[in-house]
């Protein structure tokens, strides 16, 4: 037999192991998800992580774009994992996306995750253990360790002294049989590897390496981590600007696209991004009551709650609230007169509108626009003389 014929024999039972699960693929093994932030990799910046765990190194890497800015962290694992007392060293690297969230695992060349009695991971598992480490709502959150591994009483043979404990933990879940309640949850026969993982993954990691991102944020990167593919991202970014950058009018204007009925989680967030000095602004006020036409009532009471937090209402603001008392939803009715309450409006034209709200049919509408008038100097006749009327009416009852 010829050595190339050999040679070519050889090569085809590896790729029937290959393909059949029997041997680990020699191609490197990656899997991720969608970044918020895509961009050509520049510096990779090595930060010493404050975060105590035995089986992750303690570096944080913070990988950066070509304009500086991060678009994703990692650290490598570094841990051993034992079937029945043999052990091999794991050598995997975890990413973040810069929001925190789950990005993808990557295992070192010739590197492969394995089960029970050293059986690596076939294609579906590995499928399986990335879509696992991408739910942060797992339960794994909630399962102990000691979860992990079916519990058989030891047998204990007459006259024979039981094994004394040495005091560690003995539970080892990926030497047996996984727990039949948790399958769902787990790589079968790798509970331990997924469990660590997920671990990694979700604990203070997690919260070190948005901490790094809040460290680096501007109204340029807010705007990128806005274009990304997960709500989730959105969210975190409009959750993020108050407090941390300074808008520019792009941004301003994007957070207030996201004032609309699409999303009531999007619009919230993007509602209380506006701080205080932007409430002050009368172009921000306007903008925000020219949002009240187009909201449901669950955004508009979000726009007047924001409101009611401004120093004071300018004369177009003011305007455009008044046509929501004339309206006919009670409870938004009820929401103005409370603004207008908080902020002493003594408009005159306000005081003529509220005034007509006291032969509403609705009592609690007409006692809130009476006790509303009660508490200003009131100098209109027509309001005067509604008033008047109002306490008759009310005496005689």
């Amino acid at each position: 037999m010829s050595i190339s014929f050999q040679k070519s024999i050889w090569c085809f039972l590896a790729i029937w192991a290959i393909v059949h699960g029997s041997l680990p693929c020699l191609a490197q093994i990656r899997y991720f998800q969608p970044a918020s932030v895509q961009g050509v990799q520049g510096a990779v910046v090595p930060i010493p992580s404050a975060v105590q765990d035995s089986i992750v190194t303690d570096t944080v890497f913070q990988v950066l774009s070509k304009e500086g800015y991060p678009i994703r962290y990692y650290k490598k694992i570094r841990t051993s994992v034992c079937f029945d007392n043999k052990c091999r060293l794991l050598k995997c690297t975890l990413y973040w996306n810069i929001t925190g969230r789950y990005l993808g695992f990557e295992l070192e060349k010739r590197e492969y995750l394995s089960k029970a009695r050293h059986k690596p991971f076939k294609r579906k598992e590995y499928v399986r253990l990335h879509a696992i480490l991408s739910d942060p709502f797992s339960r794994l959150s909630v399962l102990s360790y000691g979860e992990l591994a079916p519990r058989v009483e030891p047998r204990v043979e007459p006259w024979v002294e039981p094994r004394v404990s040495n005091g560690k933990d003995e539970v080892d879940a990926v030497t047996s049989a996984t727990a039949a309640n948790i399958l769902d949850d787990v790589v079968p026969g790798a509970a331990y590897t997924t469990y660590k993982m997920w671990h990694v993954v979700y604990g203070p990691s997690q919260e070190e390496v948005r901490d790094l991102t809040i460290r680096s944020l501007s109204s340029d990167l807010i705007l990128k981590i806005l274009d990304s593919p997960d709500p989730g991202d959105k969210t975190w970014a409009l959750s993020h600007i108050r407090g941390h950058v300074r808008p520019t009018p792009q941004l301003r204007e994007r957070v207030f696209s996201y004032i609309n009925n699409n999303q009531y989680n999007l619009a919230e967030r993007a509602i209380n991004a506006l701080d205080g000095q932007d409430l002050d602004s009368d172009t921000i006020q306007v903008l925000l009551t020219g949002k009240l036409a187009q909201g449901s009532y669950a955004i508009r009471k979000l726009i007047l709650g924001k409101l009611a937090q401004a120093s004071h209402l300018n004369r177009q603001a003011i305007a455009d609230l008044k046509p929501i008392l004339r309206g006919t939803n009670p409870e938004l009715t009820n929401n103005v007169l409370d603004l207008f309450t908080s902020h002493r409006i003594t408009d005159d034209d306000v005081s003529q509108e509220v005034a007509a709200l006291l032969t509403n049919q609705n009592n609690f509408v007409a006692r809130n626009a009476y006790k509303y008038l009660m508490a200003l100097p009131v100098k209109n006749q027509y309001v005067a003389g509604q008033l008047e009327s109002y306490q008759k009416a009310h005496q005689q009852n």
